[in-house]
């Protein structure tokens, strides 16, 4: 044989060995080619590698590696040995280093491992999977089938992020397929504005199973190619694996721009997927592509939010109480109003500022006099308020509030030493909220109000809880004009501070001891009261000593004029320090169900 023939014999050996021929092939020809060549060991055929690889690493796709390496005019003096050296990583940093790839250490990493998996030839045979279990493919040559492009989300929110625009589903029969790049056409349907996505995307992703597989910056000119009137962006390095029989489901999202022209707001984007335009190889090694440009999803593109806030009174919003002020001293700390904060939009916003009104004082009465500091607790932060004579004044809080969830607020007052006594309450406004889009910075909407229970400020204290309620009609004879509904209310009241003296009266009006409310039909007729209790009794009061619990029974009994429906309920209890009604504080109850009897009808 001539040694042009054993050189041409030589370089047909090393064509063999890249493409990854089997070993018969080396066996034919090697006897021919040895005088001229160095013997070269050949690999699998490859059809991607999906791994990264190092000093030390052995395996089937590092002689692959080492065989490319050598095809490309970076020797290996060793030869294609399957073990990964400083000789390999010499021959792969002088690769990266010409063909721009950073840092050109000899490192096969993600970045290296893209750049190679674009340009290998593909040639039938067995596919290199390193590993094993989940990422070996089995079965014969697969079949793509039945493409489908789902519309996700027709628009987003400017500055929003991944939302999820559309899914591409196919059905994979015949084999296991590894799914590797899908090519997306993205086109703007309004000519007039602009149509350029990277003016409108920051970034793209696919989602598979739930997790994200592939991703890409989007946001400048070169991300993206152009074809006419559309742009197209590859997506590569997906290594999505889908089973014989199953169905694939490619999720597209998109983190949309926050700084998209007003004027070009109204843009609408097609996308689409080429008949070729998905990727993928089979258990065979073979590429198999799907796609269908005719499948096509508009997406468009709303204003940002910026928050959407909705006041409401929080069910634990304290029931109407006795705030004991001290003579000498500051108090103790109270919770008189709770409210909560919604935000219904799914974006961040940030509670700048907050006034609270204070109302129900008497005439001439200033916050300023009764409060002497005022907080306000919203999870674990705390703000202090500013108080004027009818407000109480939030600046600069900055108390973020998360999209779609919920905070509760609760305002905690001190009273002043020897506070003026007065009833007092709360109130929480839409107007007087302010609040912004943590990303934008523009004003969040605000919505409905919320209020307290009127308080009552005072020297003397009381609490007062229910206990239980009854009513029952009586008909002492036959006579249906004798039919009358006798109503009882018991509940207790604890002394706070001092002693407190409650008169043994009670009434519908004036100055009683306990007063009550008839409700249902209007009443006419006869009415008669008695109030007892547990308490002892000192110059036609009730005494309730300081720390103790007394129980009080009301019993009204209604005989009325005209047949109807009547119930009573507690209205409030007066109290004073001294057996006396001069200077006597009006303790009003709760309006619920709970100091209210059932109502009776009550023929005349």
């Amino acid at each position: 044989m001539t040694t042009t023939n054993n050189t041409l014999v030589a370089k047909l050996f090393a064509v063999l060995a890249v493409v990854g021929l089997v070993a018969s092939s080396v066996a034919v020809l090697a006897p021919q080619a040895r005088a001229q060549t160095t013997t070269i060991q050949t690999a699998t055929a490859v059809t991607a590698f999906y791994r990264d690889m190092t000093i030390g690493s052995t395996g089937a796709d590092v002689t692959a590696l080492q065989n490319w390496l050598i095809s490309k005019g970076h020797a290996i003096p060793a030869g294609a040995t399957g073990y990964f050296g400083a000789q390999t990583q010499a021959a792969l940093a002088r690769y990266q280093a010409a063909n721009a790839i950073a840092p050109a250490v000899g490192y096969f990493g993600p970045v290296t491992r893209a750049h190679v998996n674009q340009a290998i030839v593909i040639v039938p045979g067995t596919p290199t999977n390193p590993g094993n279990g989940s990422n070996e493919l089995d079965g014969d040559e697969a079949r793509l089938s039945n493409f489908d492009l789902v519309r996700e989300q027709s628009s987003g929110n400017e500055g929003d992020k991944e939302v999820e625009v559309a899914t591409v589903e196919f059905d994979v029969d015949g084999g296991d397929i590894r799914v590797e790049r899908l090519d997306l056409r993205v086109e703007g349907s309004n000519g007039s504005l602009n149509t350029q996505p990277w003016r409108y995307f920051d970034r793209i992703a696919i989602l598979a199973d739930g997790k994200e597989v592939a991703d890409k910056d989007v946001d400048s000119r070169s991300d993206w190619s152009r074809s006419g009137d559309s742009y197209r962006l590859s997506l590569t390095g997906l290594k999505h694996i889908v089973r014989e029989n199953d169905a694939a489901e490619l999720t597209l999202v998109a983190d949309i721009a926050g700084n998209i022209d007003s004027a070009d707001m109204a843009q609408t984007f097609v996308f689409s997927i080429d008949d070729r335009g998905i990727r993928a190889v089979d258990a065979k090694g073979i590429q198999q592509y799907v796609g269908e440009d005719s499948e096509t999803v508009s997406f468009g593109f709303d204003a940002e939010e910026n928050g959407d806030l909705r006041i409401s009174t929080n069910s634990d919003n304290p029931d109407a109480s006795i705030l004991v002020a001290d003579e000498d001293r500051e108090s103790g700390e109270y919770d008189v109003f709770v409210f909560d904060l919604e935000n219904r939009d799914d974006v961040d916003s940030l509670l700048t500022d907050l006034t609270i009104d204070v109302t129900d004082m008497n005439m001439g009465v200033d916050a300023s006099d009764v409060i002497r500091r005022a907080t306000l607790e919203i999870g674990r932060d705390k703000f202090q308020g500013d108080v004027n004579a009818s407000t109480i004044e939030f600046d600069d809080m900055d108390a973020e509030i998360d999209g779609d969830d919920e905070v509760t607020a609760t305002l905690v007052i001190r009273l002043a030493r020897a506070a003026t006594t007065t009833p007092i309450a709360f109130a929480l406004a839409n107007a007087n909220v302010e609040a912004e889009g943590v990303r934008s910075g523009n004003d969040a909407t605000v919505s409905g109000s919320a209020s307290s229970e009127t308080h009552t400020i005072a020297f003397t204290g009381i609490v007062v809880e229910p206990v239980s309620t009854s009513q029952t009609v009586v008909t002492p004879g036959s006579d249906a004009s004798s039919t009358y509904g006798t109503y009882s209310i018991r509940f207790e009241v604890t002394g706070l501070e001092e002693d407190a003296y409650i008169a043994s009266t009670s009434a519908t009006t004036g100055t009683v001891g306990v007063q009550y409310v008839i409700g249902g039909n209007a009443f006419a007729g006869t009415e008669s009261t008695s109030l007892t209790s547990t308490a002892d009794m000192e110059d036609g009061f009730y005494l309730v000593r300081e720390g103790r619990t007394e129980t009080f029974t009301l019993t009204v009994t209604l005989d009325p004029s005209t047949a109807g429906t009547y119930d009573v309920r507690l209205n409030s209890v007066r109290f004073n320090e001294e057996a006396d009604f001069t200077g006597s504080t009006v303790f009003t109850v709760a309006n619920n169900a709970d100091y209210r009897t059932d109502p009776l009808y009550i023929a005349n």
